[in-house]
């Protein structure tokens, strides 16, 4: 039996999950890009439906970018009807952003997208298969340190905090 060496093994992985990547985000992205909107967008509406009314600086955390770069991206999402901003209870120099009923109803055709497209991993496995890939994807997510707004690995944490 022949072995691979181990920088092989790492390029061919790489590949490997590059193309997954690839293939079920297209279906996903082609879909928002025809409703017209932006990655950043899209991750702007699933934090604050999952999270609930929250903040620019919230959200530009969890995106990795500045304040001043969520809250031109936000700004949109207001002009358009999709977030409405409103004054904080506890501290009216802070705003705080929440779904509108339009929000809502466009994140409820958006996630469907998003399902139809992780299908197309199994669409055509059968469930000794989906186990294995599952267990692969799982092992895959153990190795990498968990994100902001994940909670892949600790289901007991609200992915918001």
């Amino acid at each position: 039996m022949t072995t691979v060496p181990e920088e092989e093994l790492h390029q061919r992985f790489r590949e490997v999950l590059r193309q997954v990547m690839h293939n079920t985000f297209q279906t996903y992205w082609k879909h928002v890009r025809k409703l017209g909107f932006s990655m950043s967008q899209v991750f702007a509406l699933r934090y604050i439906h999952r999270c609930g009314p929250c903040n620019i600086s919230d959200i530009a955390k969890a995106l990795g970018i500045t304040n001043a770069a969520a809250s031109q991206m936000l700004q949109k999402l207001v002009t358009q009807g999709y977030v409405v901003r409103e004054e904080n209870p506890e501290d009216r120099r802070n705003k705080r952003l929440s779904l509108t009923p339009k929000g809502e109803e466009t994140l409820r055709e958006i996630i469907p997208s998003w399902e139809t497209a992780l299908d197309t991993l199994t669409a055509n496995s059968t469930p000794e298969e989906i186990a294995q890939l599952t267990a692969a994807f799982e092992l895959v997510l153990s190795k990498m340190p968990p994100s902001p707004t994940s909670s892949h690995h600790e289901h007991h944490k609200h992915p918001c905090h």
